[in-house]
């Protein structure tokens, strides 16, 4: 499992997942000094494209959606998972896509904790139908 380290203020992330897969990332959402931002009331939304360019989201998880896909963990902990399942990547082109994961805190106030950063989707050997 592949560990997100994200503060209010956080340098860009890469990440990658072979197509088809599922995969977890852990989220830890914390502020310019290190401590866990509460996440009670907040949305997670996690965004990806094929380039900063399009309009329209390839892969978008919303923590308010109510499903499993973005689930805050540990809320005072500043902690949320998100899952990656094998409908998202089985049609896309192995390559480089971009993305970036906000937070809306319960104040209204917005955050981009990873600012657009790379996403690997690589080519698998089995493919399943």
């Amino acid at each position: 499992m592949s560990v997100l380290s994200a503060g209010l203020t956080q340098p860009k992330n890469s990440i990658s997942i072979i197509r088809g897969s599922s995969k977890t990332y852990a989220l830890a959402v914390t502020d310019k000094n290190g401590e866990p931002v509460d996440l009670t009331g907040s949305r997670v939304i996690f965004s990806v494209k094929a380039t900063f360019c399009e309009e329209d989201a390839l892969i978008r998880k919303d923590s308010a959606n109510g499903t499993t896909e973005i689930e805050i963990t540990n809320a005072l902990g500043g902690l949320a998972d998100i899952k990656m399942v094998p409908s998202d990547t089985n049609t896309m082109n192995a390559g480089e896509y971009v993305f970036d994961v906000w937070v809306i805190l319960s104040s209204g106030k917005q955050y981009p904790v990873i600012p657009p950063s790379k996403l690997l989707v690589e080519p698998g050997v089995t493919v399943f139908p």
